[in-house]
């Protein structure tokens, strides 16, 4: 179980999205990795949350870049809700400035 950063409700992990902190300042990355990390409900409702009150920059304590909102919001559906088994791209790791 892990704790929304947005909505703050504790739910499975596997449902949540994962955003990193890569150790030694290598940057963010979305989904694996090691370091620090924050969980986001996958709903439009928690991303906005997530960005307008910068719960993200908060909970890594770092800088997040709009690439990560964006690479995270096009994962989203029409009904804004997480589509399942989309590919990431290059969009998963943004390097720090």
């Amino acid at each position: 179980m892990r704790r929304c950063v947005s909505c703050r409700n504790l739910v499975d992990r596997q449902k949540l999205w994962r955003v990193v902190r890569l150790g030694g300042g290598e940057g963010i990355q979305l989904d694996q990795g090691m370091g620090r990390s924050a969980y986001l409900c996958p709903t439009q409702q928690c991303l906005e949350e997530a960005r307008k009150r910068r719960k993200l920059q908060r909970a890594l304590r770092v800088n997040v870049e709009d690439a990560i909102y964006s690479a995270l919001a096009s994962r989203l559906g029409p009904e804004g809700i997480s589509l399942k088994g989309i590919p990431s791209g290059n969009m998963n790791t943004v390097p720090s400035l």
